[in-house]
């Protein structure tokens, strides 16, 4: 279980840096949207597998559990925002206000990865 969560944890990680950054580097494109919606998916997979492994294991504490949903939800609010600009076709339009925001809500999903990481290594035994 825990094996499990910390790979689709890390794939979300790197679908999502490579989304965000590329996204900037290159303007919002269908193939970041595409990439985005899989680093979404290993994110809820993770957190299923973490939920199922803090029910076994003892819970977390409880600004980790509303930071990781936070930010759960927050990068599933910014993969609507994206998927309405690509529909839209209005994708370049709004790629600067689109970045910032992107930049503001993966911050605060790292946060939630690293703090995830760090709570779980020290509870780890010795």
């Amino acid at each position: 279980m825990l094996l499990k969560a910390v790979i689709f944890m890390n794939l979300a990680l790197g679908f999502y840096t490579y989304a965000v950054f590329s996204g900037r580097h290159e303007g919002l494109h269908l193939k970041h949207l595409v990439v985005f919606g899989i680093g979404l998916i290993f994110d809820y997979l993770g957190t299923h597998q973490m939920n199922l492994y803090a029910r076994a294991a003892g819970p977390a504490p409880e600004w980790h559990n509303l930071s990781g949903i936070l930010s759960l939800a927050g990068m599933a609010f910014h993969f609507l925002l994206a998927l309405i600009a690509t529909l839209m076709h209005q994708a370049e339009r709004i790629n600067r206000a689109f970045h910032r925001v992107s930049l503001t809500i993966y911050s605060l999903w790292l946060l939630a990865f690293a703090s995830g990481a760090i709570f779980g290594m020290m509870r780890m035994p010795r």
